[in-house]
C-alpha cells in the first residue's frame, strides 16, 4: 500500500514539474514536527527556494507519515522517495557498511566528530555508500550523544546492564555491541518503543535525548544513564539517480542550501540535547546517573575488530579514529 502511495506521489510530482518548470523533492523522516531535524528541514526548505529562485521545493513528510525508518531508507534507495534523513543502520538489510557509525566511541568528542565527518574520512565514506547503494549523502546531520534510559533499574555500572532487555533498532552490529556488553537486545520499531517499555516487553532503550523528549519516552523510563556511547550521525540522503537527473543549477542550489543549513541543524541538535536533559530532570523527575565507560569500551573491542574485518573498513575506521 505504501509503495502505491509513493508511486502516486511520484506521478503527481512529475506532472507538477512538467507543468510549472519546477522541481519538487519529497523528504521523509520518522520524527515529530517539533523535533530538531524537522526544525532544520524547515530552514532547508526556505534556503533551497531562495538559492534556486523558487524553482526547487522540498516537501517534508515527518512523523513516519510514509513509513518507518527501514521503509524510508529502502524507498529512497529504490527511488520511490527522493530524500531521507535518519539512522543509517536501518539500511543494514541492503548495505552492511551503513552500520559504521553504530560502533561505540568511534569519535573522541564532538569536535572530532565535526572534523572527521567534514574531512577526508567523511567524504570517502559518502563515496563508498553511493557506490554500494545508490544513496548520495548530501550532508551529515546529528551530533547528539546517545544514552541509556531504564524503566526500573538504575544503571550505574556495566554489571547493571547484564540481562537488561534493551530495545534496539534492527541492526546486527548494534545487537553484537550490546550483547558483548551483556544486555539482552530486543528489536522493536521506534514507534512501538513507548508501549514496549510501559508493558515490560523491554527494560529500556538507548537513544539521543532530543528524540527521547520529543517522543515522551521519559514517561515510562525515568532513569537516564550518561553512557555517551555514540555521537549520532544522521546523513541527509538523496537518491543518486534523482540528484544526477537534476539540472546543474538545481544541484548547485541544493548543495548551497545544504551547506548553509547543516551547521545550523547541528547546532540545533546540540542545544536540544542540553535543553532535553534540563527539561527531563527539571520538569519530569528523570534521575541521571554517570557510568564508567572503560569497561564498555573493553567489552566491545572484539566487535569493533570483527566489523572492520568483515566489511573491509579497517583502514577507514582507523582514519576516522585518528583524524585531527
Amino acid at each position: 500500500m505504501k509503495r502505491f502511495v509513493f508511486a502516486v506521489l511520484f506521478a503527481v510530482a512529475l506532472a507538477a514539474i512538467a507543468a510549472a518548470g519546477q522541481v519538487t523533492l519529497r523528504l521523509g523522516n520518522n520524527q515529530p514536527e517539533t523535533q530538531v531535524w524537522n526544525v532544520g528541514i524547515r530552514q532547508l526548505q526556505d534556503a533551497v527556494a531562495r538559492h534556486s529562485g523558487g524553482r526547487l521545493e522540498i516537501v517534508n513528510y515527518p512523523n513516519a507519515t510514509l513509513g518507518a525508518e527501514p521503509e524510508l531508507a529502502e524507498s529512497c534507495k529504490e527511488g520511490t522517495l527522493d530524500m531521507f534523513i535518519g539512522d543509517p543502520t536501518v539500511g543494514t538489510t541492503f548495505c552492511k557498511e551503513l552500520e559504521l557509525f553504530a560502533l561505540p566511541f568511534l569519535f573522541r568528542d564532538y569536535d572530532h566528530w565535526l572534523k572527521a565527518l567534514d574531512g577526508a574520512p567523511g567524504k570517502k565514506y559518502a563515496e563508498l555508500i553511493e557506490q554500494k547503494t545508490g544513496l548520495k549523502i548530501l550532508a551529515y546531520w546529528g551530533g547528539s550523544a546517545r544514552q541509556v534510559i531504564s524503566v526500573r533499574r538504575e544503571v550505574r555500572t556495566i554489571g547493571d546492564l547484564r540481562g537488561f532487555k534493551l530495545r534496539l533498532a534492527p541492526s546486527k552490529l548494534k545487537t553484537d555491541v550490546w550483547k558483548a556488553i551483556g544486555t539482552l537486545p530486543v528489536t522493536i520499531a521506534f514507534g512501538e518503543t513507548y508501549s514496549a517499555m510501559a508493558s515490560g516487553l523491554c527494560d529500556g532503550m538507548e537513544n539521543e535525548l532530543p528524540a527521547i523528549l520529543a517522543n515522551k519516552l521519559y514517561e515510562p523510563a525515568k532513569n537516564l544513564t550518561l553512557t555517551e556511547h555514540e555521537i549520532t550521525v544522521r546523513p541527509m540522503f538523496i537518491n543518486a539517480d534523482v540528484f544526477n537527473g537534476l539540472d546543474k543549477d538545481i544541484q548547485e542550489a541544493l548543495a548551497k542550501a545544504m551547506a548553509e543549513v547543516t551547521p545550523v541543524a547541528r547546532k540545533l541538535e546540540q542545544e536540544a540535547g542540553d535543553t532535553a536533559r534540563a527539561e527531563m530532570t527539571g520538569k519530569f523527575d528523570v534521575k541521571v546517573f554517570e557510568i564508567d565507560k572503560n569497561p564498555i569500551i573493553q567489552a566491545t573491542a572484539g566487535v569493533f575488530r570483527e566489523f572492520g574485518e568483515s566489511t573491509g573498513l579497517i583502514a577507514l575506521i582507523k582514519e576516522f579514529q585518528d583524524f585531527k
